[in-house]
């Protein structure tokens, strides 16, 4: 009972924490192309989330909920963007995943859609990859959809669980801001690295990760719930 109560009070939180601003329009034409790029890598390294399973896990329904956080200032916030996401287990190796919410930001009001999928596979399902896209919709200046293929490593401890894993992730950033040294489109490619430990209470899974591009690093903490 105390674990569903942790579980609906923190998703409730999700409604209120979000901080950022994905506006051009602070920006001046001299430095607009480079901090574009800035945001549409950090937007692109929040949708490359996946669900992380232990490979005994018994549910078919899977719910994860939380906040991926990057620490420095970016169009003058420091951005807190929610996570939502779902999964469902047709057999024990194959996972099929979703991201479908949105929330409110002073300006904007995104809304985020995605779906993947991804196979536990080797010696007792230890190594997982996978396979997801996912799009922002909703903005005022641009629209941007995101491709990440990833391969994970899962590690049991005593007490824990911790998954070490790289990935590749594309981006598209269609743009509807009209500057003169701003293309109308901005493709690019983010490599990673992440870790990810997880650590079980009662009925559910608290998590903390981390990911590390060449020029980036997003914190996130999340609760995961399985059903069924």
């Amino acid at each position: 009972m105390k674990s569903h109560l942790v579980f609906i009070l923190c998703a409730f939180s999700l409604l209120f924490g979000q901080s950022a601003n994905f506006r051009y329009d602070i920006y001046n034409d001299s430095d607009i192309h480079g901090n574009v790029i800035n945001i549409s890598k950090l937007s692109s390294l929040w949708l490359s989330d996946q669900l992380s399973t232990v490979h005994n896990d018994r549910q078919k329904l899977i719910v994860q909920f939380g906040y991926s956080i990057y620490s420095k200032m970016i169009n003058r916030k420091t951005w807190r963007l929610p996570n939502l996401k779902f999964g469902i287990k047709p057999s024990k190796n194959l996972l099929l995943s979703g991201n479908f919410f949105g929330f409110h930001l002073d300006r904007d009001t995104p809304q985020i859609i995605g779906s993947g999928i991804q196979y536990n596979f080797g010696e007792n399902t230890f190594w997982m990859i996978s396979f997801q896209k996912s799009a922002i919709n909703g903005l005022y200046d641009f629209r941007l959809v995101s491709s990440s293929y990833h391969l994970e490593r899962y590690f049991s401890k005593s007490a824990f669980d911790v998954f070490i894993g790289v990935g590749s992730n594309s981006y598209i950033n269609k743009s509807y801001y009209s500057s003169i040294n701003l293309p109308n489109k901005i493709e690019d490619d983010i490599r990673y690295i992440s870790i990810k430990v997880l650590f079980p209470f009662n009925d559910i899974k608290l998590a903390l990760s981390s990911k590390l591009t060449s020029d980036l690093q997003m914190f996130q903490m999340f609760i995961i719930k399985g059903f069924l």
